[in-house]
């Protein structure tokens, strides 16, 4: 009952921002969400271009100062897998499993982690060779397409009522510090699992501040950092041993493109050819 009082919700959020001017509608014409299978057991939603505000405001609990508030547009219609990459997905692609660097169960329904950002690209290359011909092209999400699809259109810490995370992610207070298998609990308002918990996810931007938007009128065009003075690769979304506000959806974390972990996984964008 709640995830169906949540969806409709949704829909009356993107009827409103619709009539406002501030977002598009899905080309599909499909009841919303929309979701499609993709190579090697994927499934991808389907996440109408708008308007969002990314970051958080001041007043949130946990917040850090790389958290402003900014209006961000997506111009491009875009499809986010519904659930982490597997274990069993990384093999179909590549032949091999990672090397295991911490606790992880080796099951093919659990998220792959153990991989670095740099292993990411090889990975997304040979994916796109094997799909060549279905009419998509795979990559990391940016930060700020990561945050839209997480969001589904809320401006609030997670994009669930607070206190409900124990139904939609793994963390520290439900996790007992392992991790889960991909699509276990609730769906956010795309169809997206574990957006927050279970493992953190790499996207493709390198760290930086975020620029100033304070204004619809002057929102930032589909930004993508790939040059900083940092050096630092962007993860989202929290894992299984963060806190509750270690989970918020406007957390960011900053790691080397090197770094590998057992807290750290992904999943795929894929956009029209």
């Amino acid at each position: 009952m709640i995830m169906h009082i949540k969806k409709i919700s949704i829909v009356v959020t993107v009827l409103f921002l619709i009539g406002c001017g501030e977002t598009s509608t899905s080309q599909l014409n499909e009841p919303f969400p929309v979701v499609r299978s993709g190579p090697h057991g994927m499934e991808f939603s389907f996440i109408p271009k708008g308007h969002f505000r990314m970051g958080s405001p001041e007043e949130e609990d946990g917040r850090s100062v790389d958290e402003a508030l900014h209006w961000v547009e997506i111009t491009e219609d875009y499809w986010v897998q519904t659930t982490e990459v597997t274990r069993g997905q990384w093999f179909a692609v590549t032949g091999y499993y990672p090397k295991v660097c911490g606790p992880v169960i080796e099951r093919n329904d659990y998220p792959v982690t153990c991989i670095t950002w740099k292993e990411i690209g090889k990975f997304i290359t040979k994916l796109n060779k094997q799909a060549k011909n279905d009419g998509y092209h795979y990559r990391l999400p940016t930060e700020a397409e990561w945050e839209y699809a997480a969001r589904a259109y809320t401006e609030t810490p997670y994009s669930f009522d607070e206190g409900f995370l124990d139904s939609y992610g793994w963390y520290n207070e439900n996790s007992r510090g392992q991790l889960h298998p991909v699509a276990q609990l609730a769906v956010n308002g795309f169809d997206l699992y574990d957006v927050q918990g279970n493992v953190a996810e790499w996207v493709f931007d390198m760290y930086d501040q975020y620029p100033v938007a304070d204004n619809y009128q002057d929102a930032i065009q589909d930004p993508k950092v790939s040059s900083s003075a940092s050096k630092m690769r962007i993860v989202r979304g929290g894992a299984r041993f963060n806190n509750e506000l270690g989970c918020r959806l406007a957390r960011r974390g900053k790691y080397s493109i090197s770094a590998k972990d057992s807290n750290f996984g992904f999943r795929l964008v894929r956009v029209n050819l």
